[in-house]
């Protein structure tokens, strides 16, 4: 734990008031970093889930970590600027379709290679691949789950988004201690991004609309990881922080135009996916109705190096 903990908590009391806040800049030194290791879901997936879905799903066989295909966005998305930017390498075990468990949501349409390739799946390799031998203390490894967990809950079910939201909380602290008990020093753990139609309620019960309560749901999920955050940095001895992916896109949007951006919209008819393969995106935030354009995660990534300090070693 080191004096980012203290903007962390700040953090975490703007999330309960607000529901989201800009991020903060980085405190203390710059955190030079090896390598970049991202665990999560399709927010982070550079091409497992599409690549290992166009293949042959019932052979026993899996994409392998790294794989690069069709991405949920129309180009590149943050791992691969920051690995890009910073001049290191990634290793990317993230699946699109991920939950914050043993499960991707893509089994739920029958048992296939993708059922079990959740976040703590994901950890299993992570777990293999070191092989009993400690972390590199000097990699960022970057966690970002818990949004396919609230993607088939009923959004008028205050219980069940609760149940749901606790699922989660327990899950992304399993998986931040057990990186802390490999030797991990720094940790980032995701918030979820805004849905296309966006909520200011933090409940989804509360929400009077009925297509902005998903975004509201995502709302009070972010507020539990925003408080689960500190409390992990204060028990464990890495390095625990949050990159408030809702905050900062929740910023772009607001300030559209001064991004480059053309005014926002959440008509499905201005998503990127709904445009065609020969569209020009980059004036474009909604890549779909739950992922955000390439030209968003280029921003993403700017954002990510300047609250951390980062720079390659």
């Amino acid at each position: 734990m080191t004096g980012l903990a203290k903007s962390i908590a700040a953090l975490a009391v703007c999330g309960l008031v607000f529901g989201g806040c800009a991020s903060t800049g980085g405190h203390g030194g710059t955190h030079e970093v090896s390598q970049l290791v991202f665990i999560g879901d399709s927010n982070l997936d550079i091409g497992r889930a599409k690549t290992e879905a166009a293949g042959d799903s019932h052979d026993g066989k899996v994409a392998p970590p790294n794989t690069v295909g069709g991405r949920y966005s129309n180009g590149e998305i943050l791992p691969e600027y920051l690995s890009q930017r910073l001049g290191v390498k990634e290793v990317n075990y993230a699946w699109g379709g991920a939950t914050s468990g043993m499960t991707n949501i893509a089994g739920a349409r029958g048992p296939s290679d993708l059922t079990n390739t959740g976040t703590l799946a994901q950890m299993t390799e992570v777990e293999a691949a070191l092989g009993g031998k400690p972390a590199d203390p000097h990699a960022l490894y970057m966690v970002m789950a818990g949004s396919n967990d609230l993607a088939t809950v009923d959004k008028t079910d205050q219980a069940a988004i609760d149940a749901a939201i606790a699922g989660v909380i327990s899950n992304l602290r399993t998986v931040a201690t057990k990186l802390d008990a490999m030797g991990v020093t720094f940790i980032v753990i995701g918030t979820r991004t805004p849905r296309p139609v966006l909520s200011d309620h933090d409940l989804a019960t509360e929400e009077p609309d009925v297509e902005a309560k998903n975004d509201a749901a995502g709302r009070e999920l972010n507020i539990a990881i925003r408080k689960l955050v500190p409390e992990l940095d204060a028990q464990l001895g890495a390095d625990v922080e949050v990159f408030d992916f809702y905050a900062d896109i929740r910023d772009v949007i607001g300030h559209a135009q001064a991004y480059g951006f053309a005014p926002y919209s959440s008509d499905p008819a201005n998503y990127c996916s709904a445009k065609g393969q020969t569209t020009d995106c980059r004036r474009l935030i909604n890549y779909d109705s739950a992922h955000k354009t390439s030209a968003v995660h280029a921003i993403l990534a700017d954002k990510f190096i300047k609250q951390f300090h980062l720079k390659g070693e």
